[in-house]
């Protein structure tokens, strides 16, 4: 499921209309109706203000917000499974360094 799916699947599980989740998270209703379908991505304060209003996870929520962000980076790349392997050494390396 994609972010901005889930997001509103969580909003109307907990029986939030749109304008009222947006005006509770400071937001413009079409901005966040846009989230919601995926025509625009989130920004990171703004997933923590959904997993405050919904309460739900933070992490849960960043980690989808995150990866649906790489996946958008990458899907159109021939040899997208290998970068994310050449990443994932890099990131095991910072790490290791850390």
């Amino acid at each position: 499921m994609e972010f901005g799916e889930y997001i509103r699947s969580l909003r109307e599980k907990r029986n939030l209309l749109l304008r009222e989740m947006a005006a509770n998270i400071n937001m413009d209703v079409a901005y966040l109706s846009k989230i919601e379908r995926g025509n625009r991505m989130a920004r990171r304060e703004q997933v923590i203000a959904f997993a405050k209003e919904l309460k739900e996870d933070e992490n849960k929520l960043i980690k989808l917000w995150m990866s649906e962000q790489i996946v958008q980076m990458i899907k159109n790349e021939k040899d997208s499974t290998e970068i994310l392997k050449i990443a994932e050494e890099k990131i095991s390396k910072i790490v290791k360094k850390q």
